[in-house]
């Protein structure tokens, strides 16, 4: 009886160390998936700290390599400063994108909550990206057309004609790659690991 006793003990002790082991190793992987998760949302918060410290200086940078147009004064000089005028009304929207992401909390939030913060982001990030190219674009050959008719007036130069043409194209194809490669890459590390924390927690409900 006493040898019964001792080994249904042991069992009880072999099973409980059993669950023991199983929760440490559940609570490893969702940790590793949290981990996952997180390193492409700190990628995500570096992105929007850059928005609110680099924007206002890179406004700046236009102005000042754009000198030859406030020297000609009129509507040449609108157009850098329009440049910096975004750059300024923009700031506090990076400043409203840098606490969205910062307010996602995996270790005191549901996956629910955290991935409603993301969508939210996402979906922000695809309307800017989506009239962002398009601007820049337009922008970018309106400044390189305002600088050739101060530099060189009616003549035609296809040299340079030709280096707009090809830089207009360049940041057709770059914008999207880098919001893909720095936002849209990012946000889907994010999804994915959410996801498979979605299932593996009701794998074990």
């Amino acid at each position: 009886m006493i040898m019964e006793l001792d080994d249904i003990k042991k069992a009880w002790q072999e099973i409980d160390a059993l669950k023991e082991k199983q929760q440490i190793n559940e609570n490893r992987i969702k940790e590793m998936l949290k981990k996952e998760g997180k390193t492409a949302l700190s990628k995500l918060i570096r992105m929007a700290k850059l928005g609110i410290f680099g924007l206002i200086p890179i406004g700046i940078f236009l102005c000042l390599i754009s000198y030859k147009f406030f020297e000609t004064g009129g509507y040449y000089m609108m157009w850098p400063l329009l440049m910096l005028f975004l750059c300024i009304l923009f700031t506090p929207f990076n400043i409203y994108l840098y606490r969205l992401l910062k307010s996602i909390n995996y270790s005191g939030m549901t996956v629910k909550e955290v991935s409603e913060r993301i969508l939210k982001y996402e979906n922000i990030i695809r309307r800017i990206n989506m009239y962002d190219k398009f601007f820049m674009i337009f922008y970018v050959g309106i400044w390189y057309y305002l600088y050739y008719k101060l530099v060189f007036g009616s003549k035609i130069i296809w040299a340079f004609i030709i280096f707009m043409i090809i830089m207009c194209l360049v940041l057709a194809v770059t914008i999207p790659f880098l919001y893909k490669k720095l936002y849209d890459n990012n946000i889907d590390r994010i999804k994915e690991s959410l996801k498979e924390l979605k299932e593996f927690e009701d794998k074990n409900i």
